[in-house]
């Protein structure tokens, strides 16, 4: 089991550090310009205050040039939640559908390893990897917000950079789970990325569409109120959700993967 982990880091070390790059280079660049815009922040958000509230929930809410307003609208609430969610999507539809379409799955189960392992392996690799990308872009944030003066306490920066791994990794099992069925790589990926974008879409509006709360609630993105963490009034109770809904996706792909003909 670990030779299958040890391997499957090994096979993605430049992924790990090219999606590590991008990911330090926005964090960089964004929080850059936070001194600039925090100058003029009275100006911009007479500007910004014009906008449909529709379109303002999509970026994380009406309040775009406060502390916790930058930071959440420019990074924690969309653009990082969707570089890890790409991330995670792209692992979970390729750990074992790529092992089947290049034809190697079956040189993997011949080694002294059951099916419970394999899968378990190749799940734990991803989530290291994905967690692993988090923590390089956290570390940054972090920096950057202390460099920039951001105001806004470090533990809870921590907090929703937690919590934004733990959102990509729903969709990380939910690709995973759709590839352990037998659907493909390109299956998994494309439904899985269009449940997490109809999921943003529905959870944003929900906030300003009340007849959407109910139905927003199915999706990760529901749960995920990174502004709240930001300001320390986070219900913790609802990373419930997204362990919950790891945990059952994850087995849920296991007893459709041990019960596959693979031949």
């Amino acid at each position: 089991m670990y030779s299958v982990f040890k391997w499957t880091l090994w096979q993605r070390r430049w992924g790990i550090v090219w999606w590590s790059l991008g990911i330090v280079g926005l964090v960089i660049l964004t929080l850059s310009f936070y001194p600039t815009i925090h100058n003029q922040a009275a100006q911009l958000n007479k500007s910004f205050g014009s906008l449909n509230s529709s379109t303002l929930a999509l970026f994380g809410g009406t309040d775009f040039f406060s502390p916790v307003g930058y930071l959440n609208s420019q990074l924690i609430y969309l653009m990082l939640p969707l570089l890890l969610i790409i991330l995670g999507v792209g692992l979970g539809s390729s750990l074992i559908g790529r092992e089947e379409a290049d034809g190697t799955i079956e040189s993997l189960l011949a080694r002294p390893i059951s099916r419970f392992r394999l899968l378990l392996a190749k799940a734990l690799a991803g989530a290291f990897i994905l967690f692993s990308v988090t923590v390089i872009g956290s570390a940054v944030i972090v920096g950057m917000a202390k460099t920039v003066n951001i105001g806004i306490p470090l533990a809870n920066i921590v907090a929703a950079c937690f919590t934004c791994f733990m959102l990509a990794l729903t969709f990380s099992a939910t690709s995973f789970l759709l590839a352990s069925t037998g659907r493909g790589r390109v299956a998994a990926l494309g439904l899985t990325m269009v449940y997490a974008l109809g999921g943003y879409i529905i959870g944003s509006l929900a906030n300003t569409v009340h007849w959407l709360q109910k139905p927003s609630m199915i999706f990760p993105y529901h749960y995920y109120q990174s502004a709240d963490i930001l300001r320390g009034t986070f219900r913790w109770s609802s990373i419930v959700f997204f362990g919950l809904f790891t945990l059952i996706c994850m087995m849920l792909a296991w007893l459709s993967f041990r019960r596959r003909d693979l031949g």
